[in-house]
Order: structure tokens, then sequence, then C-alpha cells
């Protein structure tokens, strides 16, 4: 009987461009931060459609991500350093920042847990770039891939309130990032801050007189005492504005004086002024003759 050798067939080899696949993968990433940076050098220089055109070039911080595979926080860390040059040279030249949030878009698409990425990225576009609702959709990214941060929402509310006039929404941000581990103890205090600002003055007071009663800080306590003078000066002035704009609408005029539209049945009476000023008539807006320095509205 014939025996049949069976030869055992080696394994097969793996392929060099498989081998150098890593090391490729390196060198395009790197090409494209070049680019990219090319894009960021020929800003100012009156290039116009050529910038967009050759930002067109580098990849989208999704794209990187799944190229970069496990070099994604050495990308990370010189597009950060990058974004900081960026930054800088447009602070200190034409105070133009049209890529900004591509950077920090790329930046935190890398390394979506770099919470001093979101912060910096947001505080700038909303101020310096002014793209306030660019900054909220990289602080909302960020509190998706971060849902036990405080910052986040915290600049998210913070920008609402100051840039964007949304007070209501400030308000829940600030209650969102109250509940989490580590928040500042005073991001309680913006809650009722941000409630009253949108009109709500009852649930104001109502918060500020809760937490006065849960602590036995005595320095707190003072603040939520002038906090509440503050709350009342904005209802009076409130009260008295809603009058003018009847008044106004009704009568086709401004009336004359505060004291008018008491007579006149547009106001019951005139509310006090908690910190000794007096309210009065600036055309149709209503004003106070307490300087704002005396005024306890800032936190």
């Amino acid at each position: 009987m014939n025996v049949v050798e069976i030869t055992k067939i080696p394994p097969k080899e793996s392929g060099w461009l498989i081998t150098l696949l890593p090391a490729v993968l390196i060198i395009w990433g790197y090409v494209g931060v070049y680019l990219f940076q090319l894009a960021i050098d020929s800003t100012g220089r009156g290039r116009g459609e050529r910038q967009v055109q050759e930002l067109a070039y580098f990849p989208s911080g999704v794209a990187l991500r799944e190229v970069a595979i496990e070099y994604r926080e050495v990308f990370a860390d010189y597009i950060w350093l990058t974004a900081i040059d960026y930054y800088g040279r447009h602070l200190e030249t034409d105070r133009r920042y049209e890529w900004l949030g591509h950077i920090f878009e790329i930046l935190t698409s890398l390394d979506q847990r770099f919470i001093g990425a979101y912060h910096f990225g947001a505080i700038t576009l909303a101020w310096d770039a002014h793209k306030p609702a660019e900054a909220l959709k990289l602080l909302f990214n960020g509190m998706k891939a971060n849902p036990l941060n405080w910052q986040l929402p915290f600049d998210a509310g913070f920008i609402n309130y100051m840039l964007i006039g949304d007070y209501e929404s400030a308000a829940r941000l600030f209650q969102v990032s109250a509940k989490m581990p580590g928040a500042w103890s005073l991001v309680v205090r913006w809650v009722p801050y941000a409630l009253a600002r949108s009109g709500d003055f009852e649930t104001a007071r109502q918060m500020w007189r809760e937490l006065y009663n849960s602590t036995e800080n005595r320095k707190l306590r003072e603040l939520i005492i002038r906090q509440l003078r503050w709350l009342k000066l904005e209802e009076g002035l409130a009260q008295i504005q809603e009058a003018v704009n009847q008044f106004r609408e009704k009568e086709k005029r401004l009336p004359f004086s505060i004291q008018e539209l008491v007579f006149r049945g547009y106001l019951k009476d005139i509310p006090e002024e908690p910190f000794g000023g007096r309210y009065f008539l600036d055309g149709d807006k209503v004003r106070t003759t307490t300087p704002p320095s005396r005024q306890a509205g800032d936190i």
C-alpha cells in the first residue's frame, strides 16, 4: 500500500503591505495635519477660496479617528498644540477664527474625554469667534461622551445665559450641572438667578429661600439676602415696564411719569426699590437711580 505523505503547508506569511499598514496610516495622518496647518497659516493672507479648498483635504474628526486607531492620543496632542497656536496668533492679529470650530471638532472626536478642549473651545468660539451656536454644539457633543461631567452643562448654561438670552435653557443646564459629582457649590446659585431673568420671579424667590434655610453658613446667607433684594429690584422694574408697555399700546403715547401710571390705573402702586433708590422713566424704559455697583446682581 502506497503511503501518501501529507506535506504540511506552512501558514501564509502576511504581505508586506499589511505589515507596513500602521506606519502608512501614521504618515497619512501627519500629512493631513500638515495640510491643515497650511490652511491655518494661510488665514489672513487674502487667499479666501483657497483656504476652504486646502481645509477640505483634511479629514473630519470622525474619519481621522478611524484612521488613527491606537495613535489617537498622539494626534490629539498635536492638534491641541495647533489649536492653541492658531488661537494665540489670531488673538494678536486679525481676531478672525475661521477654522476654530473645525479644529476642536477634530480634536474632541479624537479624544472624546478631553474636557479641557471642550471648555476652551466653547468659550473661545462663543466670545472670540462670536459663534455661540457652534460652541453649544461642541458642548452637547461633549455631554454625550461625558455624561457625568459637570463643567460641560455649566458652560452651556453660561453661554445661554450670557450671550443668547435663553434663560430657561440656562436654568435647566445649571440644574443638570449642579447634580453632577464634583460640581462647584456655587453652580446651584445660578439656577434661581437664571429663572429670575426668565421672568419666573416667584420660583426663583422660593429656591433662594430654600437654599437659605438649608445652610448655616453666615456668608452664604448674606449672599442669599443680597440676591433676594436684587430679585425684588428686577421684579419691580418688570412690573413698571409692563405697565408702561400697556399704557403706550392703549393711550398711543408714553406716560409722563410713573405716578401717572398709578393715577390712571395701570399700576396698583409703585414697587419698593430695595436698595433705597428711585424708579424713573428714561424714554420707554424703566430705570433705577441705584448704580450697578450697589446692585447685587453679580454672583
